[in-house]
Order: C-alpha cells, then structure tokens, then sequence
C-alpha cells in the first residue's frame, strides 16, 4: 500500500502543454523528458454506483507491455493537495474477467472487498489518456513527477475530453508541493481540479 500525495489542475488551453514540457526548470527542480505513453482505464462499480458514491476507484489499466489492477480511497488531507491510499498489482485479469466475478487473488482485490464487500461489479467508464511525463529532479534524484494528460472519457452518455496536470511527490516528504503549485499557477492559467478522473468522467459522460 502507498499514500498518493499530488495536486491536481485543469488545463484549458493545450498550449499550456507545450510551454510547460520546454521548460528546464520548475520551482527550483530541474526538469527531465521521460516521455508519452498510451494509458487505457477501465474503471468498474456496483450497479447502485457504491464506488462513485464512495469516492473509490477500482480499475484496470492496460499499458503498452502490463495490465495493473488498482484500488484507490480518500485518505484524510492536509495542505492544499490530495491524499488517496493506492493499492496496485500487475494482472492477467481481463475486463470481462472482473465483470464475471473472476477477481485474482491480489492486495487491490483484497483491499475492494475490506471496503465495499463481496460484490458484483459493471464497466461504467473508460478512460483513453495520452500522458507526458516529467520528472522533477534535485541533485539528479527524481522528487516529484509532474504529468500532463490529454484525456478522453467514454460512457453511456457518450465522449468528453479534458486536459490535466498533476504533480505527484515520489517520496514520503511532500514538503515542496505547495511551492510547485503556487510557481505553476502564478505563470500558467490552471485552475485546481477534483482528485479523481472516474468521478470526473462519470460526471461528465457516466449514468450518475
């Protein structure tokens, strides 16, 4: 189990995106290109969408070489960031898998059950991101990483895009977070954003 401390802003202009990437410098970090890579999401919930309710998340995420099933809940704040608990394991699991009942025997599936119960489980959303990663660097060790994601969701309701920026502390100390943000939004125009994507896209194109 990890604790994720990061914060989290909303874009509205992609432009941002590029002029954000070309900087060498962030709040005193040095700045190092790790790249993009395709994510895909897809998330789950009780049919009376007791995880949304619940702000919990539990997903699939399928990357270019790994699945990784991931339990995410609230964890109590301080500061101006979020704190959610992350529980995450690789898998073999497929959607059709889990909408079956056919969960692994995994410490995300273990941490499900503690919280919500025994439960059947339907897609209610997917989640297609194109996600540019940054390392930010003191002393050529990696502090935090800070990401801009290009994001389409798609339900029942149909397609949305939204474009985000985190910031997330690599390490148990997060004493710089704040900074990182208040040098970002004193030079860009970002705009603080909820601490989940589901919750987002089930509001946008969701049942709920």
């Amino acid at each position: 189990m990890s604790i994720e401390t990061e914060l989290k802003f909303t874009v509205t202009d992609s432009i941002l995106f590029d002029k954000i990437a070309s900087l060498n410098e962030i709040a005193g970090y040095r700045t190092i290109d790790r790249g993009r890579q395709k994510i895909i999401d897809n998330c789950f919930d009780t049919p009376d969408y007791r995880l949304f309710k619940g702000k919990i998340v539990f997903r699939l995420r399928v990357l270019k070489n790994k699945s990784v099933l991931t339990f995410k809940a609230d964890k109590d704040s301080t500061g101006s960031y979020y704190q959610r608990i992350e529980i995450e394991s690789k898998t073999d699991a497929t959607v059709k898998d889990i909408c079956k009942g056919n969960l692994p025997n995994l410490p995300p599936v273990k941490a499900f059950r503690e919280k919500v119960g025994d439960v059947s489980l339907i897609p209610t959303l997917k989640t297609e991101n194109s996600r540019h990663t940054i390392l930010l660097t003191y002393k050529n060790t990696p502090h935090y990483e800070l990401v801009l994601d290009d994001v389409t969701f798609t339900g029942p309701r149909g397609t949305a895009a939204v474009k985000e920026l985190e910031v997330e502390s690599l390490f148990d100390t997060d004493n710089d977070l704040e900074t990182i943000g208040a040098w970002l939004t004193k030079r860009f125009d970002l705009k603080v954003a909820g601490p989940s994507k589901y919750i987002l896209g089930m509001e946008l194109v969701g049942k709920v």
